[in-house]
């Protein structure tokens, strides 16, 4: 497996980020995807291999419950997992954005390809273990 420095994946982030935020054909979106390679790393107790970047979910994906509004989020989490990304970072704390998340990967049927990841809000181990 190739390696990748910190700039060549600072850059891949911001290649990224700014073409979620412009439109993008099916066929670039495709293009795309078969010419990057994604970084991973394995989980020590499984050995699941996940991307090293994720997507974070704060503010973003904290919408009110409308079509209009989960729109233009499901066309970013859709086309986040076509280019590879899986893993997913939320947090009872973000609102309505595991909610959204949750919701939208079940549309899309991408539950299967996804790591949710969400924070527990407790002090010590036996807290984090019985919440």
């Amino acid at each position: 497996m190739n390696s990748m420095t910190r700039r060549e994946a600072a850059r891949l982030i911001g290649g990224t980020t700014a073409s979620l935020l412009l439109p993008i054909s099916a066929s670039r979106a495709q293009l795309a995807s078969k010419s990057l390679t994604v970084l991973t790393r394995a989980i020590p107790s499984s050995g699941e291999k996940l991307p090293v970047i994720g997507l974070g979910t704060w503010r973003t994906f904290d919408v009110d419950l409308t079509a209009d509004n989960r729109k233009p989020l499901a066309e970013v989490l859709s086309l986040f997992v076509k280019l590879g990304g899986r893993v997913i970072d939320s947090s009872p704390m973000y609102g309505r954005s595991e909610q959204v998340i949750g919701e939208l990967a079940t549309q899309l049927g991408l539950h299967e390809q996804l790591f949710l990841a969400t924070k527990v809000w407790t002090r010590g181990k036996q807290a984090g273990i019985e919440s």
